[in-house]
């Protein structure tokens, strides 16, 4: 999958800042915006699961059509809180979708980066887990006419020492397809590890290198444990 990377609204990119939504007192006259997945888990229902403590949003007005969402669809959601669950729901609020945008998503290669695969710079603003995907926030420099790809791949594994996390070696790659403009564009993208763990339920800890475009050094990389969930 390829995609138009371009510079995200000022409320996006207050994500974390905002996305307060479950506190013990909300306000019902106030909107909220968070990132989340589409997990329709309740029969008949749309539901949204947030990256924030995996609050569950029980969707039952939306001005987004319901066609737009997907099983699985990672997403940037405004929303307003219509009510708090009963105890005993499987959900914490019922919620009104105002308005949502798709994070892309893609899945991680089994195929090694290869020599000539692109590894063009790219600088990486954030990055956390949620639901089994690992999305980062991150910035390029290009137009935004021409679309970027952004890939993961498996490198290698390292069995751990007794009593220590197993080590994962995934390679981040920026193809900026012959785009030399100077526009700094910055956008999400989510990968999910399901496929990449299926019968895992052990913490992994996973070493993501990079092209990064604000160190001389080149490539760096990020560490994070991803705690695999258990599976129905």
């Amino acid at each position: 999958m390829k995609f138009l990377t371009k510079q995200l609204t000022t409320c996006v990119s207050l994500v974390f800042a905002m996305a307060v939504a479950c506190t013990d007192e909300p306000d019902y006259d106030t909107f909220f915006l968070a990132s989340g997945t589409v997990e329709n888990s309740l029969a008949g229902t749309l539901t949204i699961v947030l990256d924030d403590n995996d609050t569950t949003l029980r969707v039952t007005e939306s001005a987004v059509p319901i066609e737009f969402f997907k099983e699985d669809m990672r997403l940037f959601v405004n929303y307003s809180i219509l009510e708090r669950a009963t105890p005993g729901e499987a959900f914490h609020y019922v919620a009104r979708v105002n308005q949502a945008r798709e994070i892309p998503t893609k899945g991680v290669s089994w195929e090694p980066a290869s020599d000539t695969t692109a590894n063009d710079p790219v600088a990486i603003e954030n990055y956390w887990l949620a639901r089994d995907f690992l999305t980062f926030k991150y910035r390029v420099r290009g137009t935004t006419a021409v679309a970027h790809g952004l890939d993961l791949f498996f490198r290698q594994s390292n069995d751990a020492e007794q009593g220590a996390e197993p080590l994962v070696f995934l390679d981040l790659r920026h193809d900026a397809l012959g785009d030399t403009g100077t526009e700094s564009l910055t956008n999400y993208i989510s990968f999910s590890l399901r496929d990449v763990f299926p019968d895992s339920s052990d913490p992994v800890k996973l070493r993501v290198s990079y092209n990064d475009s604000e160190k001389a050094s080149g490539e760096t990389s990020i560490e994070i444990t991803y705690h695999p969930r258990k599976r129905p």
